[in-house]
């Protein structure tokens, strides 16, 4: 049996700097008989109702909706439109969210089924399943509802992950999304993400990664990844890779034979990046050499907190007072610094945030996101926020960046915290100027000015 099946990226991500790679993934990983179409409404500019001419006229059998937690309402409703036009229509929705929070998810009538973690080989199972016997204890991950409430099958994740097929970028209009502006953490405009590890052994209460993907870190072989390299530089005509897993770093060993491996492929101007952040403590002054050899420019880290209390309640597994060092050993090296900092983390007062302005002013970065917390649905810490009443069972996350809040510690209720940030980034740019050339170069003006606004906006109401 061919189905017709259509996977669908929800309206609310912002395409500059997110494109649809794990669908990328699944069309690439389902088997050719189907007719597999992704449904990018982001790009598109169209939010669920503006879904219904295309529905009617591919009449899907199967919808699949990938979603985060800040777009979840908008995955709802176009799983909900889908029924109303076929109500025979096969709906799922899988992401981060739906991962860990599936209860939740299958509490909505128009959810048939809750695919959790990784799905190129267990969508794959699903489709099998729903063409032949519909056993679907036999689909990994799966959650759905029988005699029993909620059934959630175990996870299975793939060990050898080089089993599963290089994304589809034709499928999710790579070439479409650079045309329009796609810069994730870059000024090259022929930059595309890859996906070098998977999994995450780290317990930071406030991420889910560890649930989506795994506790076990593994890692694509050397050879699988220089050919992907390989089919970006001369079939895309790409120049600049972003590795948007977190843990590239985690073997060292690795990440430096990776490094010697693309340098000896002489590819004329390539660039590596790494914007989702390294984890310090899994770096040394020769991997950071190799890197700058290998064509990073810069190196992103994630120290999160100045407090050592509020990095403790995150769970962090990590001193502050490692920061400075790193940073010169990565300066050392040739590279710039970003780094990463989460402000409003429950329990957070302004002592915690003066001793986060120290760590940024002590370190000398080159740039960095002060992003507000924002609690993610079936994390340890959002859960901790509901049992003690801080925060309503069913709340939805904001735009890490955008300055909104969906939540404030008891202790900070009356922070300014956008001043806090205009003070802090002042800083940066004005105790060092050439960091503004190199802020807009890398970070683009569209963006400064986005961000810029939306922290103006947020002085203004606070």
């Amino acid at each position: 049996m061919n189905l017709r099946i259509a996977l669908v990226w929800p309206y609310g991500y912002d395409t500059e700097y997110v494109m649809p790679l794990s669908l990328g993934y699944l069309k690439g990983n389902i088997s050719k008989k189907h007719d597999v179409r992704i449904i990018d409404c982001s790009f598109l500019g169209i939010k669920s109702p503006g879904l219904e001419k295309i529905f009617e006229e591919f009449r899907p059998e199967v919808v699949g909706v990938s979603s985060w937690s800040p777009m979840y309402e908008e995955a709802i409703r176009v799983v909900k439109l889908a029924k109303s036009i076929d109500s025979n229509a096969t709906t799922i929705i899988g992401g981060a969210h739906a991962t860990s929070y599936p209860d939740h998810v299958l509490q909505n009538p128009d959810v048939d089924f809750v695919m959790r973690g990784e799905a190129e080989f267990s969508f794959t199972r699903f489709i099998e399943e729903l063409e032949n016997g519909k056993n679907w204890n036999l689909v990994p991950g799966l959650a759905f509802r029988s005699k029993k409430g909620i059934t959630k099958n175990d996870f299975s994740f793939v060990t050898d992950i080089d089993k599963i097929s290089i994304p589809d970028y034709d499928a999710i209009n790579l070439e479409g999304y650079l045309k329009a502006g796609y810069r994730f953490s870059t000024s090259h405009k022929r930059n595309a993400p890859v996906w070098i590890t998977r999994g995450c052994p780290y317990r930071c209460s406030f991420c889910s990664a560890g649930l989506l993907n795994g506790k076990i870190i593994r890692k694509h072989s050397i050879a699988y990844m220089l050919n992907m390299v390989k089919h970006l530089y001369h079939e895309k005509g790409i120049r600049y890779i972003n590795i948007i897993d977190d843990n590239f770093t985690f073997h060292v060993e690795y990440a430096k034979d990776f490094c010697k491996a693309v340098k000896e492929l002489n590819l004329k101007d390539l660039r590596f990046g790494t914007p989702n952040g390294i984890r310090a403590q899994r770096t040394d002054p020769e991997l950071f050499k190799l890197m700058k050899d290998a064509g990073w420019e810069y190196l992103v880290i994630a120290p999160e907190s100045g407090s050592l209390d509020t990095l403790k309640r995150m769970n962090k597994d990590l001193d502050p007072k490692i920061f400075p060092e790193k940073i010169r050993e990565i300066k050392e090296a040739g590279l710039k610094v970003h780094g990463f900092f989460i402000i409003g983390y429950p329990g957070e007062t302004d002592a915690d945030l003066k001793q986060t302005s120290i760590l940024l002013r002590k370190c000398k970065l080159n740039f960095f996101f002060l992003n507000n917390f924002q609690p993610l649905p079936g994390t340890p810490v959002y859960d901790e926020l509901v049992k003690n009443g801080e925060i309503e069972d069913g709340l939805l996350p904001k735009n890490y960046s955008s300055g909104e809040r969906v939540y404030v510690p008891k202790g900070l209720k009356d922070f300014n915290f956008a001043k806090f940030v205009l003070k802090e980034y002042l800083y940066l740019l004005f105790s060092n100027p050439l960091n503004i050339p190199y802020v807009i170069k890398v970070i683009g003006p569209r963006m400064i000015w986005k961000k810029a606004v939306a922290n103006l906006r947020s002085m203004v109401s606070a």
